[in-house]
C-alpha cells in the first residue's frame, strides 16, 4: 500500500477520424499552430474531430461521474464553433501529455470542482479557431472574403449569395490550413447555449442501461477476481492455504496482491466462495491498537496548543483583552467513507508486451503510471480506458483497486481479469475522511460585533499522506485548514491555528475536503454567536457581511426564498419547526442554505425543505447546476445525519449499509435551489453545496430544542 501514496498528489498541485476529417489538436492556453499534428505533435491537451458527415467527436480530459463534464464541457466547445449538441459525441481522452489541462498544463485529473472553471475559456477558444478554419476554408471554396460568412449551427452561411455548405464538406479543406493565432470569443450576450438548461448527454443510456460502468466490463474468456484484504490498516500478508480454494469449481488461481490475497475464477460468485474459503493470516500492522474513540481524546486534548499560524490579522491578544463578551466552543467530526454506489472494480489485460486497463478513476494517468510500475511496461505500452464511474467524491483518485487488478493481470498474462471489491471490502479499506477537532473563541465588543476570533484546528489531511513532496510536522496542511482561510465575515483581529496530529488509518479526499467539516464549524460557531448575543442569525451574518455584496446577496436571497424564520412554529402536522441557516464561500463560488427541520416521535431529526443559493459566477448549465447542488446537499446530508466510520484494534468496525447507513428517499428533504450569475469569474460547483447542509441543520436544531450539535452525525444525539 505504500506505493499507492507515491502515486498520489497534493490537493494543492491539484487545486479516431476517417479521411476527410478535420482533427485540431491545441495547446493550453494557446490554441495550435498545426491543423495536423504528428503523434509527436507536442504539448496537445484535447482535439476535435469532425468527420465528412458533419459528426463531431469531442475528446475531454475530464472524466464523468455523475456531474455532468460530459455535457458541460462539449457545451463550451458546441457554443463557439456553432453546433447542436445532438452533433456531438463524446470520447474520454486517453492518458499521456498531450491532455494535462491544469496548474500550468502539469497536471489532469477530475476533482475539486475545477473542471468547467479551468475550461471555461480555452475550451471555448478551441471551439472559436474551429469555427475559424471552416470559414476561411468556406471562403476559398467560395473565393469570397471571410467577412461576408457567418455561420449557423454545422454550416457556413454565404447570405449575400444565399448559400451554405456544411461542416462535414469543409473538413478535407480546412485540415490543410493553419490555425488562426488569436480568435474573438462570443460575449455572453451573444451565447445560444451557454447559460441554458441543456438535458445531458448521458441521460438516456444511463436511464435505459445501456450505459457501461467499469463492474459491468464484459469480454471473452473474462476471469473475475475477489479480493481479501488485511482487516488491520496496513499489515502484511503472512501465510494462506490455497489448496481448498483451488479445488473448487471454477477457480482459476489464488494469487496475492497489494494488501491481500485474490480469488480467481470464471465468475464472481465462485471468486467469493474461494474467497471466503481461505484463512489468511496476516501481521498485526503497524497500529494494531488503534481506535477512534483514542483518537478522538488525543485531538480534543489538544485544541488549546499553540499551533502552526495558518492565517493572522490584527492583534488577537489586546482584542481579547479587550472584549466585553467572550464565547468559545469545541467541535470535531468523525471518519467517513465515500460509500460510493459502485465498489471499487478494474479490469485489467497484459498481452503481448502491452497492458490495457479499464478503470473507473479521477486520474487516469495515476493510473497509468501504477499500471507501468506493477508490469515494468514503457507508458506508451499502457492503454487506460476510462467507463463511466458510479461515483468518485475522491476515492478513485488512489488507485489501489486498479494496482491489484494489474497486478493479478501481470501474474496471469493472456486473459483479462476484472477485480470486484465486495461492499464490505470497500468500507473497510476506503482512504477515509480524517476525523478532525476544532476549538473556537470569539471576543464581541458592547453591541455584540464579533472583534476577535481565534481557531485551532487539530488533525491530520490528505496532503500530508498523498503529497509528492513529504511534509514535515511543522508543515502546515492546507487540505485540513480548507474552507477556514480566506472567509468573507469582517473580523478584524483574527488568528488561525493547524495542531498536527497523525492519523493511522488510510485518509484521503473526500468531496469538498477541507471544507466539509471547516463549514460545520465556522457556521455553528457563528451562530452560537448570534445566539449569546440575542441576535437573529441571519442579521447578524449580514452584518459580517456588509463589505462584501456579492456574499451577502446570496444570504439575502436564501433568506428571502424560505421566508426565514429565526423562531420555532407549529407546522400543519402539528409538529414543532424551525430553521437553520448556514454560509459558505468555496471552490471561487458561494452556496448559502436554509433547512427546515422537526422532530419525530422517536425524537429522530427529519429535514422537511432545504432551500439553497448559489453564487458559482455564471451557470454554464442551469439545470446541471441545480442538479448537482441537489446531489452534493444529499451527500452532505447523508453525512450529517448518519454516517461515520468506527475504528477498534487498527480496522475499521463498518461493513455494509446495515451498520454504515446512507441516505433513504424517505429521508430526503424537498430542495429548492436558486442560482445568482453575478457575472463574476466562473467558480466551481460539484462540491459547493455539501459543506453548508450540515451546520444549517445543526443550527435548526439548536433553535428547535435549545440544544446545539457540536459533534457529528446528528443520529447519535438524544434530542428531545
Amino acid at each position: 500500500m505504500n506505493g499507492v501514496q507515491n502515486l498520489s498528489m497534493s490537493r494543492r498541485e491539484f487545486l479516431g477520424t476517417g479521411a476527410g476529417a478535420l482533427v485540431l489538436g491545441f495547446t493550453l492556453p494557446a490554441c495550435s499552430r498545426r491543423a495536423e499534428l504528428s503523434a509527436e505533435g507536442g504539448a496537445m491537451n484535447a482535439f476535435i474531430s469532425i468527420a465528412g458527415d458533419g459528426r463531431v467527436t469531442i475528446r475531454t480530459p475530464f472524466i464523468e461521474m455523475g456531474q455532468g463534464t460530459y455535457t458541460s464541457i462539449p457545451m463550451l466547445f458546441a457554443e463557439e464553433m456553432d453546433i447542436d449538441m445532438d452533433s456531438v459525441r463524446v470520447e474520454q481522452a486517453p492518458h499521456g501529455p498531450n491532455y494535462k489541462v491544469l496548474f500550468n498544463d502539469t497536471m489532469r485529473f477530475t476533482g475539486g470542482s475545477l473542471s468547467v472553471r479551468s475550461g471555461f475559456e480555452r475550451f471555448r477558444q478551441v471551439g472559436a479557431t474551429v469555427r475559424a478554419m471552416l470559414m476561411e476554408a468556406a471562403a476559398t471554396h467560395w473565393r469570397v472574403p471571410v467577412s461576408e460568412l457567418s455561420t449557423e449551427p454545422g454550416y457556413v452561411v454565404h447570405a449575400r449569395k444565399d448559400r451554405r455548405l456544411p461542416y462535414g464538406k469543409l473538413a478535407a479543406l480546412a485540415r490543410t490550413l493553419e490555425p488562426p493565432a488569436n480568435v474573438r470569443l462570443k460575449n455572453p450576450g451573444d451565447f445560444r447555449l451557454l447559460g441554458t438548461s441543456v438535458p445531458r448527454t448521458d441521460a438516456a443510456e444511463k436511464s435505459d442501461g445501456r450505459a457501461q460502468f467499469g463492474i459491468d466490463f464484459q469480454r471473452d474468456g473474462l476471469l473475475t477476481a475477489v479480493v481479501r484484504q488485511s482487516p488491520v490498516f496496513f499489515a502484511e500478508l503472512k501465510n494462506v492455504d490455497k489448496d481448498a480454494a483451488l479445488q473448487m469449481p471454477g477457480v482459476e488461481a489464488v494469487e496475492p496482491v497489494p494488501n491481500g490475497i485474490a480469488a480467481v475464477a470464471d465468475n464472481y460468485w465462485h471468486a467469493k466462495r474461494a474467497v471466503d474459503a481461505l484463512s489468511p493470516e496476516f501481521d498485526a500492522g503497524p497500529h494494531p491498537e488503534f481506535s477512534s474513540d483514542d483518537y478522538l481524546e488525543r485531538l480534543r486534548s489538544r485544541v488549546d496548543e499553540k499551533g502552526i499560524v495558518a492565517e493572522e490579522e490584527g492583534d488577537v491578544e489586546i482584542a481579547f483583552a479587550s472584549a466585553a463578551k467572550t464565547v468559545e466552543a469545541e467541535y470535531h467530526t468523525p471518519f467517513l467513507a465515500h460509500a460510493t454506489m459502485e465498489p471499487m472494480n478494474c479490469a485489467a489485460l497484459v498481452k503481448d508486451g502491452r497492458c490495457t486497463v479499464w478503470a473507473p478513476n479521477q486520474g487516469v494517468d495515476f493510473v497509468a503510471g501504477a499500471a507501468a510500475q506493477v508490469t515494468g511496461l514503457p507508458l506508451d505500452a499502457i492503454d487506460v480506458r476510462t467507463p463511466y464511474l458510479g461515483g468518485g467524491f475522491g476515492r478513485r483518485f488512489i488507485p489501489d483497486y486498479a494496482i491489484q487488478a494489474v497486478t493479478l493481470a501481470n501474474a496471469l498474462q493472456g486473459r483479462p481479469i476484472k477485480v470486484v471489491w465486495p461492499r464490505e471490502e470497500d468500507t473497510q479499506h476506503d482512504w477515509y475522511r480524517p476525523m478532525t477537532a476544532a476549538k473556537y473563541r470569539a471576543g464581541l465588543d458592547d453591541g455584540g460585533m464579533l472583534v476577535a476570533l481565534r481557531v485551532t484546528t487539530v488533525g491530520d489531511g490528505p496532503n500530508r499522506r498523498h503529497a509528492p513532496q513529504p511534509m514535515a510536522d511543522t508543515d502546515l496542511d492546507e487540505s485540513v485548514v480548507e474552507g477556514l482561510l480566506d472567509q468573507p465575515y469582517e473580523i478584524p483581529n483574527r488568528r488561525l491555528e493547524y495542531v498536527f496530529e497523525y492519523a493511522p488509518p488510510p485518509i484521503g479526499y473526500w468531496r469538498s475536503v477541507g471544507n466539509s467539516h471547516n463549514a460545520f464549524f465556522k457556521e455553528s460557531f457563528i451562530d452560537e454567536i448570534a445566539h449569546a448575543t440575542g441576535q437573529d442569525p441571519v442579521e447578524f451574518r449580514r452584518r459580517l457581511l456588509e463589505k462584501r455584496p456579492r456574499v451577502r446577496k446570496v444570504l439575502d436571497t436564501v433568506a428571502a426564498m424560505a421566508s426565514w424564520r429565526a423562531t420555532p412554529w407549529y407546522g400543519r402536522d402539528g409538529r414543532k419547526r424551525a430553521m437553520g441557516v448556514a454560509l459558505h464561500p468555496a471552490y471561487d463560488s458561494i452556496a448559502a442554505q436554509v433547512a427546515e427541520v422537526s422532530l419525530d416521535d422517536a425524537g429522530r431529526t427529519q429535514v422537511h425543505r432545504v432551500w439553497c443559493v448559489v453564487d458559482c459566477g455564471f451557470a454554464v448549465n442551469p439545470l446541471n447546476v441545480t442538479m448537482q447542488a441537489e446531489s452534493a446537499i444529499a451527500y452532505g446530508l447523508s453525512a450529517a445525519l448518519m454516517e461515520q466510520v468506527r475504528m477498534e484494534k487498527g480496522r475499521a468496525v463498518n461493513g455494509n449499509f446495515d451498520d454504515y447507513p446512507i441516505l433513504t428517499a424517505q429521508r430526503m428533504p424537498e430542495v429548492e435551489v436558486e442560482i445568482v450569475n453575478s457575472g463574476e469569474k466562473i467558480g466551481g460547483i460539484g462540491e459547493l453545496c455539501t459543506p453548508p447542509i450540515a451546520p444549517a441543520i445543526c443550527n435548526a436544531l439548536h433553535t428547535l430544542t435549545g440544544q446545539r450539535i457540536r459533534s457529528l452525525p446528528v443520529d447519535s444525539h438524544r434530542l428531545s
